[in-house]
């Protein structure tokens, strides 16, 4: 077993956040103890591998304290880990603070985790922005956020460092009761914001959605959570009477979740910002960093190949003692990569799948504006802004420019971050694959039990012709013959799932078969396993999708006439004549 598994834990505080910090840490191997801030003695801190403290803004003045009990308990180990867990955003310590602070930092490495930041990042990673949108389609991601708390604020800052698709501009709608507060605190804590996404703050009872472009996820942030619970049907509501059904993230606090998969109304998704940021294998053993440590540790063997030692500079030393703000930027970095892939249709999978990668040269150029832009939003939001010269202490930067308008040797910068993505991703284990993208035509038909067996013929032909390329079956669950397509690729191909949505939900799980049990299920059971959600119910929409992006289309019924050379690519199943290919398979 990893000894990260078994680290004897201390957990010091008492309340909400350490009851929370007490619950996830105690779900596995491994000793905890807990102890309130007035009972930790010097055995306490004798034989423990970290300490864990959750006491709010005292965390600081009571480590100050403790100096003498970890100067003589702690004085023969490796320093210590010291984990401050904090429900708010992250501030920066007082002076008198950092001087308290300062003779215990040889003796402990010290950090900082911020329950909204890290569950908003967290909550991103598992449900990209990208979820709900097909930017390749010209799709434009919305992220509609319905709060106004730390983690709302969190969350937005989140979105804006690493929204960036390409052409398509990330808009953000926030909807609060103080709106207009929120929005005075927010652009004088992130004046240059507007310079990365169009941003809207608005009210509840009047959301400014009309002229906005659809809705693709949205986070309802609210507490408690019957007040959150009332928000989602809110706004559900409205989204619905627009024709959007985008997903409804709802944070459930400290609820855990009823219901069976036949309750779900395929929209609403539960989550709980503590279960997000106190994940126990994040707190113990630094799970979700793994590619940021990767593309540190990637810029410390660099640094070596120049002649230069990397731990005697500030953003070389090793990552379990890096200053926090050279870990955040690595992560940003590394939370980025998934935008990347899904702008240039290509997935993560296992290296072992993957002899070889390299984006094409116009992927290159345009991964590197996407990048660019990336690294400017990340500057705004740190408080720099353009100036011909660069000014450290002014935070001023000449870059903070449009792509086009930078220097060849600026550009090639960013085109050397593009390229170096595969290099890091399989020094973590991964891959890249294009992914294979099969459309399936809309049919009102009935299949006969012996399609299955004509569709498991047709995935395993074209797994065998596409033996490079990740197979992504693209459909609207609403007719059998799309629901039994899915499901064998899914389960026996191992292929991923998009979602198209091209009517409104309750039509969606009702259609064919309105009462019946079995359909419903099976179309809510395909639509939790979608990792794309497009939503396609303009008109015409989804025969637009099909037309635009699916490389190969999949039909149901008999032959067409022979269709002319250079038409796109089709496989059509016909129960009385088998498979007919257009192409060579």
């Amino acid at each position: 077993m990893d000894r990260r598994a078994r680290r004897r834990v201390l957990l010091v505080g008492e309340g909400r956040i350490a009851d929370a910090c007490a619950a996830f840490l105690g779900a596995g191997p491994g000793r905890l103890r807990r102890r309130p801030e007035a009972g930790v003695g010097p055995c306490d801190l004798a034989d423990v591998d970290l300490v864990i403290v959750a006491m709010g803004d005292r965390s600081e003045a009571w480590l100050a304290s403790l100096w003498p009990q970890l100067e003589t308990s702690v004085q023969c180990r490796h320093p210590l880990r010291v984990v401050l867990v904090e429900d708010s955003a992250p501030q920066r310590p007082a002076a008198t603070d950092q001087d308290a602070l300062a003779p215990l930092l040889p003796k402990m490495r010290l950090e900082r985790v911020s329950i909204p930041q890290r569950a908003a990042r967290q909550l991103l990673v598992r449900w990209p922005l990208h979820w709900g949108a097909d930017p390749c389609f010209g799709q434009p991601v919305h992220l509609l956020i319905l709060g106004e708390d730390a983690f709302a604020e969190a969350l937005l800052v989140q979105a804006l460092r690493i929204g960036q698709y390409g052409e398509q501009r990330l808009r953000v709608t926030v909807l609060a009761r103080a709106s207009e507060r929120f929005r005075h605190a927010f652009d004088a804590a992130f004046p240059q914001a507007g310079e990365i996404a169009d941003i809207d703050f608005g009210s509840l009872e009047d959301p400014p959605l009309q002229s906005a472009p659809p809705v693709t996820m949205a986070v309802i942030c609210a507490e408690p959570p019957e007040s959150a619970l009332a928000l989602a049907d809110s706004i559900k509501t409205r989204l619905a009477l627009a024709h959007q059904a985008p997903p409804l993230l709802i944070d459930v606090g400290e609820v855990e979740p009823a219901g069976e998969l036949a309750d779900w109304d395929a929209q609403l998704v539960p989550f709980s910002r503590l279960a997000l940021a106190l994940d126990r294998a994040a707190l113990l053993g630094g799970r979700g960093d793994e590619l940021a440590q990767v593309i540190h540790e990637h810029y410390r063997d660099t640094t070596a190949a120049q002649g230069r030692e990397p731990s005697n500079e500030a953003a070389g030393r090793p990552w379990d003692v890096l200053a926090a703000s050279y870990r955040d930027a690595n992560r940003h970095q590394a939370d980025h990569v998934w935008a990347k892939l899904a702008t240039t249709d290509c997935r993560a999978v296992p290296e072992e799948r993957v002899e070889s990668f390299a984006f094409a040269p116009v992927e290159v150029e345009r991964l590197a504006m996407i990048e660019h832009a990336r690294w400017a939003a990340d500057r705004w939001l740190d408080g720099w802004s353009y100036a011909p010269e660069r000014d450290n202490s002014r935070k001023h930067h000449p870059q903070l420019i449009p792509y086009e308008a930078l220097s060849g040797p600026m550009k090639d910068l960013d085109r050397f971050a593009v390229r170096l993505v595969p290099t890091l991703l399989a020094r973590s284990g991964l891959g890249i694959l294009r992914i294979l993208l099969v459309g399936v035509a809309p049919s009102r038909a009935n299949p006969e039990r012996s399609v299955e067996r004509l569709i498991r013929r047709a995935l395993a032909r074209l797994v065998a012709r596409y033996p490079d390329r990740a197979l992504i079956i693209a459909a609207s669950p609403a007719d059998p013959f799309a629901r039994c397509l899915v499901r064998l690729a899914i389960d026996e191909f191992g292929a991923g799932f998009f979602l198209l949505i091209d009517r409104p939900l309750p039509r969606l799980l009702e259609y064919g078969d309105p009462g019946d049990r079995g359909v419903r299920l099976q179309t809510l059971a395909l639509m939790s396993r979608a990792e794309r959600r497009i939503q396609l119910i303009a008109p015409g929409a989804l025969q637009r999708w099909l037309d635009q992006r699916a490389e190969i289309l999949v039909e149901l019924g008999q032959h067409d006439p022979p269709t002319s050379v250079g038409e796109r690519k089709r496989l059509r199943i016909d129960p009385a004549e088998g498979l007919d290919w257009n192409f060579e398979y």
